[in-house]
C-alpha cells in the first residue's frame, strides 16, 4: 500500500476514533450522572459506565500510540475488537428487546421487538441521531483498522526474504 494512503488510513482512524469515544462520552456521562443522582444501581443498566470506559480507554490507547507505548498493529486490534463489540452489543441489545439483555431487571416498559431484524434496526438508526451517526462512525472505523492491518501484513511480508530469491546455487550441481 502507498505511503500517502496509509498515512491518510491512519489520520481517518485517528479523527474516527475521537469521535467514537466522543459520542460515547456524550451519550453516558449524562446518563451516570442521572443514575446516580437517582440512586440507580449500576447494574441496572451498566451501559452508561461501560461506555465511559471504553471512551477514556480509546482516547488513551491514541495517546499510548503516540507515544509509542503501544504498537499500531495491537491498536488496531483492539480497536477492531472494540468496534465488533458496539455494533454487535448495539444489535443484540435492540433485536433482544433491550430488557432481555438484563435478565435481573423487571422490564417496566414492555418495550420488545418482533418482526424483521433488518426493520428494527433500520428503524433504530433512522429514530435516533446518535445511533445513526455513533454506528456509521463505528463502522467507517471498523474497515479502515481492517484496511491498517492487511496493510501492516502486506508491508511485512513485502519485507521477508522470498525463497525464490534467495541464492540456491549447489556447488555439487555444477
Amino acid at each position: 500500500m502507498d505511503d500517502s494512503v496509509r498515512g491518510t488510513l491512519e489520520f481517518a482512524a485517528v479523527q474516527l476514533a475521537a469521535v467514537v469515544a466522543g459520542l460515547h462520552l456524550y451519550w453516558a456521562i449524562p446518563r451516570l450522572i442521572t443514575a446516580a443522582q437517582t440512586d440507580q444501581p449500576i447494574y441496572w443498566d451498566p451501559r452508561p459506565l461501560l461506555f465511559i470506559v471504553s471512551g477514556v480507554a480509546i482516547i488513551v490507547a491514541l495517546l499510548l500510540v503516540r507515544q509509542q507505548l503501544l504498537s499500531r498493529l495491537r491498536a488496531y486490534v483492539l480497536g477492531i475488537g472494540l468496534m465488533l463489540t458496539y455494533i454487535l452489543g448495539w444489535a443484540y441489545w435492540h433485536l433482544g428487546g433491550h430488557m432481555a439483555v438484563l435478565p435481573w431487571v423487571e422490564d417496566t416498559h414492555g418495550h420488545s421487538h418482533e418482526g424483521n431484524p433488518i426493520v428494527i434496526l433500520a428503524e433504530h438508526l433512522v429514530g435516533s441521531p446518535i445511533d445513526g451517526i455513533s454506528k456509521t462512525a463505528e463502522t467507517l472505523l471498523l474497515l479502515t483498522l481492517v484496511l491498517l492491518v492487511y496493510a501492516e501484513y502486506a508491508h511485512s511480508s513485502d519485507d521477508a526474504p522470498s525463497v525464490s530469491s534467495t541464492d540456491s546455487s549447489d556447488p555439487e550441481d555444477g
